[in-house]
């Protein structure tokens, strides 16, 4: 960002060059010390092999821990009933990203269907894939789907009433470090006994309760929020948007986290018996503007810590960019184990779709892309739908977490 393209106005201009001082000092952590460990691959450079093997056999397999069952269209619930609204900007987002030789030709034979032809589509993929049903190696078809969405926020770059809760950049002394019985692989290096040693970093409790580390993240803050419970939500997403006061819109995505496990509020919530029953969103909102002094201990619960990159947005409708490295689109982009399916893989989801009025759950069958990973996406049949950016698609986030089935598609051998 410190280079401004001509005509930017003075605002503008001002505030990419406040962007890129925060994140040129506290984006970029040091190189670890001797005794740490290197720093691990980047999420879209690990991600799980292509199968090498033709599709047709048991060695077709994307990745350890998944058994694929040979299927039929016809055994996909839904698939003539898809509208294949959003296939096609989710499939050709997937083909600008790098892949595999086998989808990229698959790609280059895409240039000739009609954008606006949802039945030539879905011809097409009739002929280049072949649908294969996952499994768990116990042969279970079931597993659970949820939802995500990315929030839309209001913020500021500078700490005034109201915006006075912080959203942190990557911290320069965060570190690798191996996990150890504590499962933190979140390190900072510290002086103990005269030697250097790799500690833990800081969790969310013990930064709330100490000033001082509070104020040296503060430092880095990208962007400063209105609620805390926003900026709770914001971490469980990964991602979001930030209206400013001037009006333009900052995009946040994930950077990084203080390695931590993750830990919910919501069953923080229910165990302790602040809360009966399903905890949503909503649920938790509510119970925060009814329990302010209490909100501090909530967010305490879950010790990891969730920092992130900003940058001013032009386009808020493309969508966040997913671990891929193309923009996700509404209930079309899924968050996998990409230890068990390959990004970029299209995918058959098969699930219900929930209903906040007192209706049953309707089925939920559509064509999605492996487009995004998540740190509770676990698993051969786990899944996370991407249900857009706002309100109601946080609604609807909040209230998916069904069961499912998934099937992958392949290409089909030449």
């Amino acid at each position: 960002m410190s280079v401004l393209r001509s005509g930017l106005r003075p605002a503008r201009a001002a505030l990419l060059c406040l962007l890129g001082l925060v994140l040129a000092s506290c984006a970029t952590p040091p190189s670890p010390p001797a005794s740490a460990p290197a720093s691990p691959p980047s999420t879209a450079a690990s991600a799980a092999p292509w199968p090498a093997t033709p599709p047709g056999t048991s060695a077709a397999l994307t990745g350890p821990g998944i058994k694929l069952l040979a299927a039929q269209w016809a055994d996909l619930p839904g698939w003539t009933q898809d509208d294949f609204s959003g296939v096609w900007q989710a499939f050709r987002r997937d083909c600008s990203a790098r892949l595999p030789a086998a989808l990229a030709a698959v790609c280059e034979r895409a240039a000739s269907v009609p954008v606006d032809d949802p039945q030539a589509q879905r011809a097409f993929f009739e002929s280049e894939f072949a649908p294969w049903q996952i499994t768990a190696p116990d042969g279970q078809n079931q597993g659970l789907i949820t939802g995500y969405y990315e929030p839309v926020l209001h913020g500021s770059l500078t700490r005034v009433w109201p915006y006075v809760v912080p959203v942190w950049g990557l911290p320069a002394d965060l570190v690798p470090r191996p996990p150890g019985t504590d499962g933190v692989s979140g390190g900072r290096v510290a002086w103990v006994d005269g030697r250097q040693r790799v500690l833990p970093y800081w969790s969310r409790a013990q930064i709330q309760a100490d000033p001082v580390v509070q104020a040296a993240l503060d430092r880095c803050a990208v962007v400063w929020l209105d609620s805390a419970v926003d900026a709770l939500f914001l971490q469980v997403q990964g991602s979001g948007l930030v209206r400013l006061p001037d009006g333009q819109t900052l995009r946040l995505s994930y950077a990084g986290t203080n390695g931590w496990p993750y830990q919910s509020v919501g069953r923080w919530l229910r165990d302790t018996g602040r809360v009966k029953g399903t905890v949503t969103m909503s649920v938790i909102r509510a119970w925060a503007q009814m329990h302010p002094n209490e909100v501090p201990d909530m967010l305490a619960a879950n010790p990891r810590v969730v920092f992130f990159n900003a940058a001013l947005d032009t386009d808020p409708q493309r969508g966040p960019t997913g671990a891929l490295g193309v923009p996700l689109t509404a209930l079309r982009s899924i968050a996998v184990d990409k230890q068990a399916i390959a990004l970029g893989l299209p995918v058959w989801l098969s699930t219900s779709q929930p209903y906040s009025d007192g209706k049953p759950p309707q089925p939920l069958d559509r064509l999605v892309f492996a487009q995004d990973v998540g740190s509770a996406i676990t698993g051969a049949v786990r899944a996370d739908l991407f249900t857009g950016t706002g309100d109601a698609a946080g609604e609807l986030a909040g209230r998916m977490q069904w069961p499912g089935r998934l099937w992958v598609l392949l290409p089909v051998t030449p």
